[in-house]
């Protein structure tokens, strides 16, 4: 549910620093969203994958938990309080996020900057920023006894980059992927707004739902059906595809959006 507080977040800052308006149906809308999202993850939560019936392969987060237990995290720190924590970095990632979609929209409405462009900057801005980082951590942790070998070890990393091609592979795609994604999004923001773009975001869950299923890294469950019903529901309430179901949520002085200008069209 922390990770469907996005279209929150990204909706409360359009209003604040955008100076957007969103009315009643459109906050329904975002509402029931984030709770199709919440519900969606309460049901994973809830009934458990029974690892017989999906096989010998294992879960990124049966993997986690593996490693957790080796490294001794898991029991010297309580549950309760790695929940917090968990719940925190999540929150905070999505201020972040939120953050980036509204300052993107902000920049595509001031400057005459093409989606391709504003990717491009970011891309530098982001390879410069990390480059800098993984420099400092590198002799600041990597480099010493306890960090050789580890996360923050540059020539680790690079060895295992270059020598691995399946890993190798991987980042060229995965850099590909990203770009693809932050340049159909940002599109999405300039031809309708960051709020849209950002329910429309938190519907890639579902198509990972169904890739999962049918993958057999998932079960089926019911409830996660419902869930992203919901999520599917509000992204359509909110971009207008899907007719608010009370009449008081409908703004009675809606401004039209001009579909042809005033002046006549010049025939050739």
């Amino acid at each position: 549910m922390t990770r469907g507080a996005l279209v929150l977040f990204v909706g409360l800052f359009s209003v604040l620093f955008l100076r957007r308006k969103l009315y009643l149906y459109q906050w329904l809308a975002l509402v029931v969203a984030v709770l199709g999202v919440g519900i969606v993850g309460l049901a994973g939560a809830v009934f458990k994958d029974n690892p017989e019936a999906l096989g010998d392969s294992r879960t990124v987060t049966q993997l986690i938990s593996r490693a957790e237990e080796l490294d001794g995290f898991s029991g010297e720190t309580p549950v309760a309080v790695r929940t917090i924590i968990g719940v925190l970095l999540i929150a905070g990632a999505q201020i972040f996020t939120a953050t980036q979609f509204v300052l993107e929209e902000w920049i595509l409405e001031n400057y005459a900057m093409d989606p391709l462009q504003v990717v491009g900057w970011e891309g530098i801005f982001g390879f410069l920023v990390t480059l800098f980082g993984m420099i400092i951590l590198h002799f600041a942790i990597g480099n010493t006894e306890n960090g050789r070998h580890g996360y923050f070890d540059m020539r680790e990393g690079w060895h295992n980059t270059t020598t691995n091609k399946a890993v190798a592979i991987s980042g060229i795609l995965i850099m590909i992927s990203i770009g693809g994604f932050n340049f159909f999004g940002l599109s999405v923001t300039r031809s309708v707004s960051a709020t849209s773009r950002s329910t429309i975001d938190t519907c890639r869950t579902l198509f990972i739902w169904m890739i999962s299923l049918g993958l057999g890294w998932e079960s089926f469950k019911w409830l996660q059906v419902v869930g992203f019903a919901m999520l599917v529901y509000g992204t359509f309430l909110f971009n207008d595809i899907a007719s608010p179901p009370l009449k008081a949520c409908v703004p009675t002085h809606r401004p039209r959006e001009e579909l042809f200008p005033e002046e006549p069209i010049e025939h050739i």
